[in-house]
């Protein structure tokens, strides 16, 4: 086929609408429908090395009748189809306009520091230390609303110019208000007294370790804590916990991290990266539980604190079971947590390459 014959074919084409030439080739537009994309690509591919000339001749012509305009208007609507799926509609600013893909990955970058920062918070807290409970004294009582009702109950007994009775009944109200107010302020220095007592002796109670008040004090004090902490025994010196562990769960998909561009970006953590932060936060819930409990209760010297992650229709999984003193330990260190879980014996078992947070056999 000549140049000039393909060269009025392509303006043939050309102006013919994409319609009208798939009604007219009905054949060739259903082989193209079942014909694979992928298999179309590589047929041109073989149609251009085997026919040098023919792909050469081509493109002459489709240079000629300014097809490289159409092939970039191509571009621009794959790109404009391309952005539309991937930032679904679902995605969007808080201005409401549509996300890229950079600025969604930002933003689990974003949620995913938050995520974590909120979840280690709980090794960072502290703890008032007890202190001895004083009652305060009460406060002297005004007689004077006493003295007025009284006045109110006996004024009517003289005539207004009944001066001096008037006078005396005055007075007696004043002497009554001072008398009841004086009553009252007693009573209540009594009371005050009394539970005052009270207080020194549950104070020396918790000061000696009585199981009674120690083991209340204790799951008064663990009843707000984000993993629950029970008391099995409380008495003297020592104290024997266990403390129910979150899983895996609680830890964000994704990680944050800055690409070498400096952009804020998310990517799925690695083996190790997981169980290196979750390892880190079983420390925080130790470090808690150990801080609490040196706070609340002054006679607790050694503590024995288990840690178990509860599975749905299973046994309980035992973590750790580490025994620590108050006199022994960086207590105000935020990461001494994870330092007694990697030192003491009965700590965290770690194994394999990603070093993986592994339950002991022995769950007794």
């Amino acid at each position: 086929m000549g140049f000039g014959r393909r060269l009025a074919r392509k303006a043939v084409r050309r102006a013919t609408p994409r319609s009208v030439r798939r009604a007219m080739h009905p054949v060739r537009t259903a082989k193209r429908a079942v014909t694979p994309k992928a298999v179309r690509k590589v047929s041109r591919a073989v149609y251009t090395v085997t026919n040098p000339l023919g792909a050469a001749e081509n493109k002459l012509i489709g240079a000629a009748l300014g097809s490289g305009h159409k092939r970039r208007r191509s571009t621009t609507q794959r790109r404009t189809r391309s952005a539309r799926t991937s930032h679904p509609a679902s995605a969007r600013s808080p201005a409401g306009t549509p996300m890229t893909s950079t600025d969604v990955r930002a933003s689990e970058a974003m949620a995913s520091t938050a995520q974590l920062a909120n979840l280690m918070t709980v090794q960072r807290e502290r703890f008032t230390p007890a202190q001895h409970p004083i009652v305060p004294a009460p406060s002297p009582v005004d007689p004077a609303p006493f003295a007025r009702q009284e006045w109110q109950r006996h004024k009517g007994e003289a005539h207004i110019w009944q001066r001096s009775r008037r006078k005396q009944l005055r007075s007696q109200a004043a002497e009554h208000g001072s008398w009841q107010a004086a009553s009252q302020f007693d009573q209540a220095q009594a009371q005050q007294y009394a539970a005052q007592a009270q207080a020194d002796a549950w104070w020396q109670s918790l000061i000696r370790g009585d199981s009674e008040v120690l083991t209340a004090v204790l799951v008064a004090a663990f009843a707000d804590n984000p993993a629950p902490v029970v008391v099995h025994q409380a008495a003297g010196t020592v104290a024997i916990l266990t403390v129910l562990l979150p899983g895996f769960d609680v830890l964000p998909e994704k990680k944050a991290y800055v690409t070498p561009t400096g952009r804020l970006s998310s990517k799925a953590w690695t083996k190790t990266e997981l169980h290196e932060v979750y390892a880190g936060l079983l420390g925080a819930h130790l470090l808690a539980t150990i801080r609490e409990s040196w706070a609340v209760a002054p006679s607790l010297i050694t503590l024995r604190i288990r840690g178990e992650h509860t599975i749905p229709y299973a046994p309980a999984e035992l973590l750790f079971d580490v025994t620590v003193t108050r006199q022994v330990g960086r207590w105000d260190d935020d990461s001494w947590g994870s330092v007694v879980l990697q030192n003491a014996k009965g700590g965290l078992r770690r194994v394999g390459k990603a070093r993986e947070v592994r339950a002991w056999q022995d769950v007794t």
